[in-house]
């Protein structure tokens, strides 16, 4: 198929609702638009990103994203097209829209379009760690020293800048505060910081935390401390500790830098707090021994409000919900880091059901079937059979089938009323959908939190599911539909995909 011409100012929406014309149109049997997905290599059921793409080729673009990229930049809107060019991460797209748009020199420090956090485009730079996009936007007239605008504590270049890239930064005029100076590692700044002025001990950096939340290493840990540091402070945003942080987020907020355990380990035995989690995740036998010897329930201990609530409503959860995942057990954590001593002792304290239960999670076959032999599975209790809603949060498909065939029921629920149909609905796993239907899930069962079904869990997570590319929600709506799901009757047009909407009317519904 010939290329087609964009028009002289390209419109993103404009050129959305032609993809979502095209899919409909795909969907409704056009022969002539069914031919186009073919030219695009798609032979299956055509899908919103199908249709994307294939109208990014006629366009003559490689990819969807290549598209929307070329139309940003090209926006005569200079926020958004500086935003497009920040987020492409290429210095030469960036000089390009800020000469073409002088009056960004004005506004270079304020918080980019489209962003999170309140982040200006230098500071995306460092989270992406690229010099030759901080170089250009310093030569624009960008601050090295912007902050972001973010209510619980603003951050700094200097707070997610690779060693190398802060060097440069400092170079050409970053200032090393005392939460940069702990971060990188660098002691003798903390110290003089400290000497200078003691209160800054306390001081709030990013999401509120303290310096001793960003320390690097043992030594800089010890000097806080001597200097008054509060060994058991929380942050603002996740009201966790410097160990919790550390036990779980890495140094240099890269998956290329190491976890802090050794830092963990130095506060713990300055009589910091410990916790289940925790003492997983850093793999100390003793201290998860110690730690069930004193509360046995602490083995039933996951990432959740429950059991790491919130004091402000309005505050971000615990670090662990963002590190280690939602609903993760001290199991699964020592597992996912490699301490089979630890999960072994966590095994051998739990009842049968949880071996059960994070023998799947695991996905260990063997271990589920040894621990059936040896021990059949009673009645669950409420507590024991709700657990399984977090293996659907988590779309573990493969745990979720085995605790289903274990004997887990597919009725449990939360204390909100959130059920594993509605996760696996909204997720859109068709898979887990049908295996929850077989066992006889709740079909028009409401949550509290939302007042959804789980037909509009799937209908919502069709356009909003983190794993809605992924997602068959055709497949899971019918699935619903079929064992009785009702239709939700909102105020205005029905919400959901183009390939649902599309599903819907062909049914008749």
């Amino acid at each position: 198929m010939s290329e087609r011409q964009l028009p002289a100012r390209p419109n993103l929406e404009h050129l959305k609702n032609q993809a979502k014309l095209l899919l409909r149109e795909a969907l409704a049997g056009d022969k002539s638009a069914l031919s186009r997905f073919s030219h695009g290599g798609v032979t299956t059921q055509p899908k919103l990103a199908d249709a994307l793409h294939v109208l990014a080729r006629e366009y003559g673009f490689d990819t969807w994203p290549a598209l929307k990229l070329h139309v940003e930049l090209g926006s005569e809107d200079p926020a958004e097209a500086l935003s497009a060019a920040i987020r492409s991460n290429k210095a030469e797209l960036v000089r390009q829209v800020l000469s073409r748009h002088p009056s960004l020199r004005q506004t270079i420090n304020e918080p980019l379009k489209g962003y999170d956090f309140g982040t200006p485009p230098l500071l995306a730079a460092t989270w992406n760690q690229s010099r030759e996009v901080a170089e250009v936007l310093l030569e624009f007239g960008a601050d090295v020293n912007v902050r972001s605008q973010w209510w619980a504590g603003s951050f700094g270049v200097l707070d997610s800048a690779n060693p190398e890239l802060a060097e440069y930064l400092i170079q050409r005029g970053a200032t090393v505060d005392i939460h940069a100076a702990a971060r990188l590692g660098k002691i003798e700044r903390v110290r003089e910081l400290l000497e200078a002025d003691p209160k800054l001990v306390h001081a709030r950096g990013g999401d509120g935390q303290l310096p001793l939340h960003f320390a690097a290493t043992v030594e800089i840990a010890m000097l806080l401390l001597e200097s008054g540091a509060e060994i058991d402070a929380r942050d603002i945003d996740h009201e966790s500790t410097a160990a919790q942080y550390m036990a779980c987020t890495r140094q240099m907020y890269s998956w290329r830098e190491p976890y802090r355990h050794d830092v963990v380990r130095y506060l713990l035995s300055r009589g910091a707090a410990p916790d289940i989690l925790m003492a997983s995740a850093i793999g100390e036998l003793a201290l998860v021994e110690r730690l069930l010897n004193e509360n046995p329930d602490a083995v039933h201990v996951t990432v959740s409000d429950r059991d790491f609530p919130k004091q402000n409503p309005h505050s971000g959860g615990t670090i662990y919900m963002y590190s280690f995942g939602n609903s993760k057990s001290p199991h699964v954590i020592a597992h996912e880091f490699g301490h089979k001593n630890v999960f072994d002792l966590l095994m051998q304290r739990s009842e049968p059901w949880l071996r059960l239960l994070q023998a799947a999670e695991i996905g260990d076959m063997s271990l589920v079937q040894q621990i059936q032999k040896t021990t059949p599975l009673a009645k669950l209790s409420e507590r024991a059979a709700r657990r399984i809603v977090g293996v659907a949060l988590r779309n573990n498909t493969s745990a979720l089938k085995t605790l289903l065939q274990c004997g887990w029921p597919a009725t449990a629920t939360m204390e909100n009323n959130q059920t594993a149909l509605h996760f696996a609905s909204w997720h859109g796993n068709v898979e887990a959908v049908e295996a929850l239907l077989q066992r006889g899930a709740t079909v028009n069962i409401f949550e509290m939190e939302f007042g959804g079904s789980p037909l509009a869990w799937a209908l919502h997570g069709s356009l909003n599911s983190w794993e809605r590319d992924k997602g068959d929600y055709p497949a899971v709506v019918r699935a619903l539909l079929a064992a009785g799901a009702a239709i939700p009757k909102p105020k205005g047009p029905l919400e959901a995909s183009e390939e649902v909407l599309a599903m819907l009317k062909k049914e008749g519904l």
